[in-house]
């Protein structure tokens, strides 16, 4: 790929402050990245390929969609959570269809967060912030 132009130069930084990272690589390739959520929007491939064919239109598009690293979702960070949303345990009984039991085997460690509930648990509270900052803006 020949040198950037100003605009692409100025593309790549602004996708990189909306947790967007575009990659030159060889044989005219680009690898864009969403590596972090902003605003909660996470994209598809076809979304991430459509951004980086506006900037780089000649270039084969290598698009990686955002990967939720559920390693740090424990919890603590359930607790606090619910804390900053002011939700209470029958909440997340009735809203995730968790019964009380399994619940409580998880609070007490009983019962281990697998990925896919720790994931539920990360876009269960990304929806109630995201509803926060929504309601802020009106």
């Amino acid at each position: 790929m020949n040198k950037l132009t100003a605009s692409q130069n100025k593309s790549i930084a602004n996708y990189k402050a909306f947790g967007i990272d575009i990659e030159i690589l060889e044989d005219n390739q680009v690898k864009i990245t969403q590596s972090r959520l902003v605003n909660g929007y996470v994209l598809n491939q076809k979304q991430l390929h459509e951004r980086a064919r506006e900037v780089f239109p000649d270039a084969k598009i290598i698009p990686v969609v955002y990967s939720l690293q559920v390693d740090e979702i424990n919890i603590d960070w359930i607790e606090q959570q619910m804390a900053e949303f002011g939700i209470k345990r029958n909440d997340l009984i009735k809203q995730l269809a968790i019964d009380k039991s399994s619940l409580s085997e998880i609070f007490s460690g009983n019962r281990g967060l697998t990925k896919s509930m720790k994931a539920n648990f990360f876009y269960y509270f990304l929806t109630y912030k995201l509803n926060r900052d929504l309601r802020e803006q009106m």
